[in-house]
């Protein structure tokens, strides 16, 4: 199985820093489609929304125009956890499975 992440929309807002610092811009909400395909391109997706921690020095701030995908997968992912995200692929699996399917309806 193959998994990706989709980040669709940061929701942004300015706040104070730990250090009184105003950081404008910050990302303290993550809207994500986590999406599965398996080795015969069956495809399937869980839709997530994130609140981030926003309690940040000023000098751990990424200001929003260098912010990459890698960063805010890094920090959907941390905060996420690696357990939470195995639920997520279990769930995802199953989808497949349940796609893999086949139904007929009888002719009798």
């Amino acid at each position: 199985m193959n998994y990706t992440w989709k980040i669709s929309k940061l929701g942004l807002t300015d706040k104070l820093g730990s250090d009184d610092v105003l950081l404008e811009n910050a990302i303290v909400n993550i809207k994500w489609k986590r999406i599965a395909t398996d080795a015969d391109g069956i495809k399937t997706s869980y839709i997530g929304n994130t609140v981030l921690d926003t309690e940040m020095a000023s000098s751990d701030f990424i200001a929003l125009n260098d912010v990459t995908a890698e960063n805010v997968t890094s920090w959907l992912e941390a905060k996420l956890t690696d357990t939470g995200i195995a639920q997520i692929d279990r769930k995802l699996v199953a989808k497949v499975e349940r796609k893999r399917l086949r139904n007929i309806s009888p002719s009798w």
